[in-house]
């Protein structure tokens, strides 16, 4: 069985009031995009999991790094759904091409790929809820994988509303040669101020359905720490602020950064525009 597991970005990312176990509240703007990894499943008498980097990975080296144990996402929810249905096991081949550490939730995809394809594979069912409440326990971001398009994510990214996606928007992606803790993005944006939310305020309802209406509204609260410490960053930022993008911002706790394009002809020159600088880019569209 072979599973798509995208990357996504963030459209926006606020910083709310920090919670009793260290963490923030948040709210962000979640899409998934038409670029990732590939996983591929098969039965097993135990988890077997293989890692491989695909050459047209962004940050190859990076890449290659993944862990095959049980540290990688994947593992873990392969290990608690065929727990959850009493199954033997699971072989697992992941070819990447989202980097580790670029703030587009590569592990995190790949786990909700697995959380879903097992019972698929074995043509059994988890109970209702169970997969939520799996996902939720293995990251933030897996509960949006399970869904994708687009989401509204509050609280740790558990409380998902889900949003008309923007298709056809194209996407350039651009991948400084640097990886980014997430831990250490959240603590370094020191945001203690008790913040309410406001992203409601950037949405509108069109009988019913919620659509992003203005996306150059939206801002990501962990840049401006990020980009300090990188300013390779900051450099890839501007390279994409001088191309004909519409929105252009970090994603997550970095270190990819993404403009946003009208037309496929204004992404791909952008696309080519940065190669030519040694910059190593993606031209992609929102899923």
């Amino acid at each position: 069985m072979k599973r798509f597991a995208p990357a996504k970005v963030n459209l926006g990312l606020r910083l709310l009031q920090r919670r009793s176990d260290g963490y923030h509240d948040l709210e962000t703007i979640l899409h998934t995009l038409d670029w990732g990894d590939e996983v591929f499943l098969a039965p097993a008498e135990e988890i077997l999991l293989e890692v491989a980097a695909l050459p047209d990975a962004p940050n190859l080296a990076e890449t290659a790094r993944v862990p095959s144990d049980d540290s990688n996402l994947a593992w873990q929810a392969a290990d608690r759904v065929l727990r959850e249905l009493d199954l033997p096991g699971v072989s697992i081949r992941i070819e990447k091409r989202i980097p580790p550490g670029s703030g587009l939730g590569g592990g995190s995809s790949d786990a909700a790929a697995v959380l879903t394809g097992i019972p698929e594979l074995y043509g059994r069912s988890l109970p209702d809820g169970a997969a939520a409440g799996l996902a939720l326990s293995l990251g933030a971001d897996v509960p949006f994988f399970l869904q994708g398009g687009c989401a509204l994510a509050r609280g740790v990214g558990e409380d998902l509303t889900r949003l008309d996606p923007m298709p056809d928007t194209e996407v350039v992606l651009a991948f400084p040669a640097v990886s980014v803790s997430t831990a250490w993005a959240y603590k370094a944006a020191k945001y203690d101020l008790t913040r309410s939310g406001e992203y409601e305020d950037y949405l509108r309802s069109v009988e019913g359905a919620k659509q992003i209406c203005v996306p150059s509204m939206l801002s990501n609260d962990l840049e401006q720490a990020v980009v300090s410490a990188h300013p390779a960053i900051a450099d890839h930022l501007s390279a994409l602020r001088k191309t004909d993008s519409f929105f252009v911002s970090m994603t997550g706790s970095g270190s990819a950064v993404f403009g946003l394009y009208d037309g496929t002809e204004a992404a791909g020159i952008a696309c080519r525009e940065l190669k030519a600088m040694g910059v190593s880019a993606v031209h992609t569209t929102l899923r």
